[in-house]
């Protein structure tokens, strides 16, 4: 006879899994301790696993190191399915670029970063890993969203400008807001993730948008 299923409650989570729960361990510990202090016996310690289950998943620190920002990554931008849900490329523009606001400016991120420039000086890998699964993922998002628009007619931008553009597009919002996140000083009066995610697509609007 086999056992009933266990029904989750409304305020219950389902239990993650291995490799989510190191990853998990791994953020904190990376948080806690930056790259080159933290230790697979710390991480393995946190997730409550053995430290041969962590390397049945990832090979090295890096690849924990990419596999944790990269997850990051992933869980930002896959709520976003812009092809689906917009009809109005200036409406589509000013969401990602407030979803990538929010994303940088969680205090998580605004700590991961303090680690990253911490370290990378001393341990390339570190600047590298982040940038691999960091940023160019962001970029990549960006270019999968002008290509969409510009196949629906709701931009006009030549395939040639998109990779300055992504770029462009998101440093608009890693400007003064973010930086002084970064630094630790109050942010200004008046600006917004709003008023900033309004103004970067106004932009781009303004200089590949398709009039009717």
């Amino acid at each position: 006879m086999s056992r009933p299923k266990k029904n989750l409650c409304c305020g219950d989570k389902p239990a993650l899994s291995k490799q989510d729960a190191v990853l998990a361990a791994a953020q904190e510990v990376f948080l806690e301790a930056g790259y080159a202090a933290a230790s697979m016996d710390a991480v393995a310690s946190r997730a409550n696993v053995s430290k041969a289950t962590i390397y049945a998943h990832f090979d090295n620190k890096r690849a924990l190191f990419e596999a944790m920002i990269g997850n990051r990554c992933e869980a930002a931008f896959e709520g976003l399915q812009v092809s689906a849900c917009y009809e109005d490329a200036h409406q589509a523009l000013y969401e990602l670029a407030v979803h990538f606001m929010r994303l940088i400016m969680a205090p998580e991120a605004v700590a991961l970063h303090r680690v990253i420039i911490g370290e990378s000086p001393r341990l390339p890998e570190v600047g590298e890993a982040f940038y691999n699964v960091g940023p160019t993922r962001a970029r990549q998002r960006v270019t999968e969203l002008f290509t969409d628009l510009n196949q629906r007619k709701l931009l006009d931008m030549p395939v040639e400008d998109m990779p300055t553009m992504a770029d462009l597009f998101l440093g608009m919002m890693k400007g003064d807001m973010h930086l002084r996140a970064i630094v630790n000083v109050p942010p200004a009066e008046g600006l917004s993730i709003e008023r900033l995610a309004e103004g970067a697509a106004s932009l781009i609007i303004a200089r590949y948008g398709v009039t009717s």
